[in-house]
C-alpha cells in the first residue's frame, strides 16, 4: 500500500459525508510505512457516517470503519501505532473457509493429544455442553440468509452507535482491513490475520456481515443479513465460537437473535 492511496493529513469529503482533520496511521512495529488514515477525534453519527462511507466505497475506493480500543481510549492501537506490515492478501482467494472452520471445530472439541474415549470426564462435560446442541463432528457452513434487515431497523442500530473516530483503507472489500492494516488484535490464536479475513469474506457473502469497527483485540461486524430463526443462528454460533474467544453456543445464538451487530474478541 503506497502513501498516494491513502487521504492526506487534515480534513476530507467523501461524497455526502464531511470528515473532521485527520492523519495517517503508521505501522509502528514493522517498518513504518502508512497503514490506513483515521480523523483524529470523535465522529457525532458515526454510525449512519460508516453507512455513507461504505455506500461511496465504488467510488472511493475506501472501506471506512470505526475505531475503538483498549481502556475506552484509541490511543492503543491507533495512536500508539501497534500495526505491523500488510500482509500479502493474493493468497485470500485459495484458502477455503469451510475447511479453516472444520479444522477449527475439530481443535476446539478435542483435548490435544488425548484421545476422545481417554478424556476425564470434567472436559467431556465442558466442552459438550460448549457446543451443544451440536456434536463433536463438524456440522459444515451455515447456509446463507437472503433476507435483508429492513431498513428502519438497520437506521435504529446505526443510529445507536455512539460517536466514534472513523477510519478509511483503501481495499476492494471490508473483510480485506485487517491484514491490510496489519492488525495483530488476534495474535494469541493466529500468526497473522488472513485466517480471519477468509472467514470474513465468507460471511461477508452468505450474511452481508461487513466490518465496522476495529480495535486492539476486538471486532465488530454489522450483518446485513443476519439469520432469522434460531436453528440458523445456532449453525452460525458455531462458527463465531471457533473463530475467537467466547463462551458457549446458546450464549452467541441469543446474542445474534438480539442484535445484527456481531463481536469477536481474542485474550
Amino acid at each position: 500500500m503506497s502513501a498516494t492511496s491513502l487521504p492526506e493529513e487534515g480534513a476530507l469529503q467523501l461524497g455526502p459525508v464531511r470528515l473532521p482533520a485527520g492523519k495517517q496511521i503508521h505501522a509502528g512495529c514493522g517498518s513504518g510505512g502508512p497503514i490506513a488514515w483515521a480523523t483524529r477525534q470523535e465522529v457525532p453519527g458515526a454510525g449512519r457516517a460508516w453507512a455513507a462511507l461504505s455506500r461511496a466505497h465504488s467510488q472511493t475506493g475506501l472501506v471506512p470503519f470505526l475505531l475503538s480500543g483498549l481502556d475506552g481510549s484509541t490511543r492503543r492501537p491507533w495512536d500508539e501505532e501497534e500495526f505491523d506490515d500488510p500482509v500479502d492478501i493474493a493468497g485470500l482467494d485459495h484458502i477455503d473457509a469451510a475447511n479453516l472452520l472444520r479444522e477449527w471445530w475439530d481443535d476446539q472439541t478435542h483435548e490435544y493429544g488425548v484421545a476422545e474415549e481417554d478424556e476425564d470426564e470434567g472436559t467431556r462435560e465442558h466442552i459438550e455442553f460448549k457446543i451443544r446442541p451440536f456434536s463433536r463432528r463438524f456440522h459444515g457452513l451455515a447456509p446463507a440468509e437472503q433476507h435483508r434487515i429492513s431498513p428502519a431497523q438497520l437506521d435504529d442500530v446505526l443510529g445507536s452507535l455512539p460517536a466514534a473516530r472513523i477510519g478509511l483503507v483503501p481495499a476492494d472489500r471490508p473483510a480485506d482491513v485487517l491484514p491490510l492494516i496489519g492488525w495483530s488484535g488476534a495474535v494469541n490464536g493466529f500468526t497473522t490475520p488472513l485466517p480471519i479475513a477468509a472467514v470474513l469474506r465468507s460471511w461477508e457473502d452468505r450474511f452481508g456481515a461487513r466490518l465496522l469497527e476495529v480495535g486492539f483485540d476486538v471486532i465488530r461486524l454489522l450483518a446485513g443479513r443476519p439469520p432469522r430463526t434460531v436453528e440458523h443462528a445456532q449453525r452460525v454460533a458455531a462458527e463465531h465460537l471457533v473463530v475467537s474467544d467466547q463462551c458457549a453456543v446458546f450464549d452467541i445464538t441469543a446474542s445474534l437473535m438480539e442484535t445484527p451487530v456481531w463481536e469477536f474478541w481474542w485474550d
